[in-house]
């Protein structure tokens, strides 16, 4: 199983295997779980000083593109998609699908893409245009670009953010996804996030009861990921099942994120702490064999926010 591959065996030894670029900091779409923190700083980084740095990352297994909206750079995108391919590196576009079209993504199946991950949490064109404030021909381009996906060989996977507008309709969610031909669904828990002001989080026992039905529901044929859920799992009795993985945090210990003005941060969303820049002195290819203190201190401690968030204080469930 390509996807979540990194995730599904939790990390012995701390070392550089996948690495998340931002190819651009700009974004079409302004969601308020995510833009926040997104700097819309006018950074970004092109395909061959993507490239360039790869290079010298001879033990990568998984390049994630994203944003902002990663296709607003699409002809990097492809580039460094083909040059990834060409050394075996699983490659995944990070994406809201709203720019792409048939040709762009015939092109990136021959480019050979590994994975498209969109962000899918309204069933209707109504509930999507309310929510985002963008037109419902946006959210119909959006169902044709996932179907045009379901149909190659790249894997196709559409994330839910679980927080108050969905934790009610994961169901329904969950039974379109299917029915667009998508078989990986990936729900991924909101945490509060002090940076971004984010706090519309799902309430413990609300996470817990949407997840549980999420499960009774899943079809034979299909794949559930549940992301952000590990450190807390085993208290609400959330558990692995057939064709259900609950995924394990590897931010910060296999995999890092490269802004385009060269910072490196831990994680994009979850910590996004600045542990040092690649034009500045640091090197990728050493990060973990000479750690900077910001690092070592997160991986003495694996602060947790989603767990924070479950179990303010330690509490149990």
């Amino acid at each position: 199983m390509a996807y979540k591959s990194l995730e599904l065996v939790k990390p012995e030894l701390y070392t550089l295997e996948g690495l998340e670029v931002g190819l651009t900091s700009s974004c079409n779409f302004k969601c308020d779980y995510c833009c926040a923190y997104q700097r819309n700083d006018g950074e970004s980084v092109d395909g061959q000083e993507v490239i360039r740095i790869l290079e010298e990352l001879p033990g990568l297994k998984r390049v994630r593109l994203s944003g902002g909206e990663v296709t607003m750079k699409y002809k990097d995108c492809v580039e460094v998609v083909s040059y990834c391919a060409s050394r075996g590196i699983q490659t995944q576009l990070n994406s809201n699908a709203s720019l792409l079209n048939e040709a762009k993504v015939e092109e990136l199946v021959q480019a050979g893409l590994t994975t498209i991950h969109i962000s899918f949490n309204f069933t209707t064109a109504e509930g999507f245009s309310r929510y985002y404030k963008l037109p419902p021909a946006v959210y119909n381009r959006i169902l044709e670009n996932i179907r045009l996906f379901a149909q190659t060989k790249v894997d196709t996977v559409l994330e839910t953010l679980l927080f108050e507008e969905t934790q009610h309709c994961l169901t329904d969610i969950s039974a379109m996804v299917y029915d667009l031909g998508v078989r990986t669904h990936e729900i991924q828990n909101s945490i509060v996030m002090n940076h971004t002001g984010w706090k519309a989080i799902a309430a413990r026992e609300q996470l817990k009861r949407a997840v549980d039905e999420l499960i009774a529901a899943k079809r034979e044929d299909s794949v559930l990921f549940l992301t952000c859920m590990d450190r807390f799992a085993e208290e609400l009795g959330i558990r692995e099942q057939p064709g259900v993985f609950i995924t394990q945090c590897i931010e910060g210990k296999t995999q890092l994120h490269l802004h385009g003005n060269g910072d490196i941060l831990i994680s994009e969303l979850c910590y996004p702490v600045v542990i040092g820049n690649i034009y500045k002195g640091t090197k990728l290819a050493d990060i973990f064999s000479s750690m900077p203190p910001a690092l070592q201190d997160y991986l003495q401690r694996e602060p947790c926010p989603a767990r924070e968030a479950m179990f303010p204080g330690g509490s149990k469930a």
